[in-house]
């Protein structure tokens, strides 16, 4: 598991507009706004921006007297912009009279017509200093990471939180994430949906519900699900969520494939300094999924992943130099590359070092080192390396020296992997009875394997030896 922004930034970027830091970046631009009434969660307040006094660039309008603001509180510029509301700027209320208030924005671009919303959150409680989730922009205090949270007590604080605040979304969420740190992912998400529920805009709890409903047990597992909320989640701007909404557009997961979305995601996480996405954005460019095939731009995202410490881009850096991938094929540049992503733990790596041992291509020589890393990767399951290792043994067995043996019974554990290669050649070994006894019928059956999977050879064994498949 799991890593470019160029045109497709432009289209997105509308939508990733992330929370600021009103107190310190506020400027002169005044607006007053006219409020009605939208709960979406702790009596958020609706609104609209009606007029612009260009002398003192104060807004007076009429709002819902009914609805409680108060100074300091943040409020939202927001437009429509392809049936969605963007925001356009934050704001601090900063003064407000009988059905008006006052706001400072921290963008120009706010105008007279675009909706408003004041944010309203339940004042600082104990649960927040107990629960505050990382990464949640509506968190009131600094964030306890899962390693330090105490999830009985946080959970015990979170409800007692709900109890005096039912129309806070924030302590729902922070219920959920106590209670799966605690093991219970099912009581999770029905907390996490309420303060979706409360707050359908709330990113953390999106992706946080997303994330069970991804990757958590079997049976609560539903892509369809998954898919939405990580997208809703990506839109708002979180970062966590893009590269696995990228994921499951490219991969057809929860829905249909869609590599031009893919592709889109990928690029805004890749330009965060995402390492996971900028891999998949090369390799993106490289097959020209969802993109015009660009084999220099996936070089360079290649590479930026990699050096981002990124193990999986050092593999495709180590095929690239390998087949010569819009470069000169270097067997020793390959060799560089894949032996960096062996060295930490990539078993497909590990299995490419081996073969360049044993085959001298790009190092020196060495059955040794060879064998060495091929076991590596066949004790980690991967099947070529042992239908590998079972290839070198019976290149030098004899009848004497008992190497047939082992080849035998690489080949059999790489067969039992589905490896059809391994199949046709352990059905052969046992036609022969080389390294193991004579059994036709085994033959027979590992031949058939391998024939289903479209193997040729074995397909011609088996009309020799008048069997079907």
């Amino acid at each position: 598991m799991l890593a470019d922004l160029s045109v497709s930034l432009g289209r997105m970027h509308t939508y990733f507009i992330n929370m600021k830091n009103v107190v310190s970046k506020v400027s002169s631009f005044l607006a007053v706004v006219s409020v009605a009434t939208l709960q979406s969660s702790f009596a958020d307040v609706d609104g609209k921006i009606t007029e612009n006094n260009l002398e003192t660039g104060a807004f007076t309008v009429a709002f819902d007297t009914g609805s409680k603001v108060e100074v300091g509180e943040q409020i939202v510029a927001l437009n429509e912009v392809d049936g969605k509301k963007v925001e356009i700027g934050t704001g601090e209320v900063t003064a407000v009279a009988d059905g008006s208030l006052t706001a400072i924005f921290d963008s120009k671009d706010v105008a007279v017509g675009m909706a408003a919303l004041v944010k309203q959150f339940a004042p600082e409680h104990e649960a927040d200093h107990l629960s505050a989730i990382p990464e949640d922009e509506f968190a009131v205090v600094d964030a306890v990471a899962d390693t330090e949270l105490d999830a009985p007590a946080a959970a015990k604080a979170c409800r007692e939180a709900i109890a005096e605040y039912p129309d806070e979304s924030r302590f729902y969420a922070q219920l959920g994430r106590a209670l799966e740190v605690d093991g219970k992912p099912a009581s999770a998400i029905l907390q996490y949906e309420k303060a979706i529920a409360l707050r359908p805009d709330y990113p953390v709890a999106l992706h946080n519900l997303a994330k069970l409903r991804f990757y958590g047990p079997e049976e609560l597992r539903d892509f369809d699900v998954a898919r939405k909320h990580f997208n809703k989640a990506a839109e708002l701007g979180f970062a966590a969520s893009l590269p696995v909404i990228g994921t499951m557009m490219r991969d057809a997961m929860g829905g249909d494939r869609d590599f031009a979305a893919a592709v889109n995601w990928f690029s805004v996480a890749a330009e965060q300094g995402n390492a996971f996405s900028q891999n998949a954005l090369a390799e993106c460019y490289e097959n020209g999924w969802g993109i015009d095939q660009d084999i220099s731009k996936a070089l360079l995202w290649y590479r930026s992943s990699a050096e981002l410490g990124y193990v999986p881009a050092y593999r495709n850096l180590g095929r690239v130099f390998q087949k010569g991938i819009g470069v000169t094929a270097n067997d020793r540049k390959a060799f560089d590359w894949y032996s960096r992503a062996a060295e930490k733990e990539d078993i497909e790596s590990q299995y490419r070092v081996g073969q360049a041992f044993l085959s001298g291509k790009g190092v020196v020589h060495s059955q040794e080192y060879g064998i060495e890393w091929l076991t590596k990767a066949a004790d980690a399951g991967h099947a070529q390396a042992m239908r590998a290792i079972a290839a070198h043994y019976y290149s030098r067995g004899d009848s004497k020296n008992g190497e047939l043996d082992l080849a035998a019974a690489w080949y059999k554990k790489a067969a039992s992997k589905g490896d059809a290669v391994a199949q046709y050649n352990l059905g052969a070994m046992f036609e022969k009875g080389e390294g193991i006894s004579r059994d036709k019928d085994s033959a027979i059956d590992w031949y058939r394997q391998a024939a289903r999977q479209g193997h040729s050879e074995s397909q011609k064994r088996l009309v020799k030896l008048k069997a079907d498949w």
